[in-house]
């Protein structure tokens, strides 16, 4: 179990983040914490989340602020209703489970009440609806990714879906508040 090593995703995703004078040093330094102690005490899964907290702990605050914004959030809730539709589409052509079908519905439905909350967002139900279904987003992400930690295979595409929705869910949750209360018009 000490020979457990952190996925190169989650270390390559690392050196982008530090500055050049770190790049030699913490990576290091939370390799052998992740081997030495994490793996043994928390497993090999859990480690691995350990691991990632701290890779997103570096990421710069201007990245969170820089996306945080209402057109960003909208190309990736177009990003995400494709994924959605084409996942949908292939369940359906390849007669998979209706469960599956309504995975697809769900991520499809979800980008697309973000959509409305973006574009009516004087309306505080919609809005709050569409932070509400973050909780799904979340649940569908890391089901996703837990999936393909434990899995034998590895599949690309669903990797990719899973980051969308987990960044869709952030985004939402950080882009939908700041709209502000609905305004009153002047009289």
């Amino acid at each position: 179990m000490n020979a457990m090593t952190p996925p190169a995703w989650m270390e390559r995703l690392l050196k982008l983040f530090l500055s050049v004078r770190d790049r030699d040093t913490v990576p290091g330094d939370l390799y052998e914490e992740f081997r030495v102690t994490k793996v043994p005490e928390l497993g090999a899964f859990r480690a691995k989340l350990w691991y990632l907290r701290q890779v997103v702990s570096f990421a710069p605050r201007q990245f969170g602020s820089a996306f945080v914004h209402p057109r960003a959030l909208a190309l990736l809730c177009g990003f995400t209703a494709l994924c959605g539709a084409w996942l949908g589409a292939m369940d359906l052509r390849l007669h998979h489970p209706r469960a599956q079908v309504a995975i697809a519905a769900i991520i499809v439905s979800q980008a697309l009440l973000t959509l409305c909350a973006l574009r009516y967002s004087m309306s505080l139900l919609l809005r709050a609806l569409a932070m509400l279904g973050c909780c799904g987003l979340f649940w569908l992400a890391a089901k996703a990714l837990a999936g393909l930690l434990h899995g034998a295979d590895f599949e690309g595409y669903i990797l990719l879906i899973a980051l969308g929705l987990l960044v869709q869910a952030l985004l939402t949750l950080g882009t939908l508040p700041q709209l502000g209360p609905p305004r009153r018009p002047a009289s």
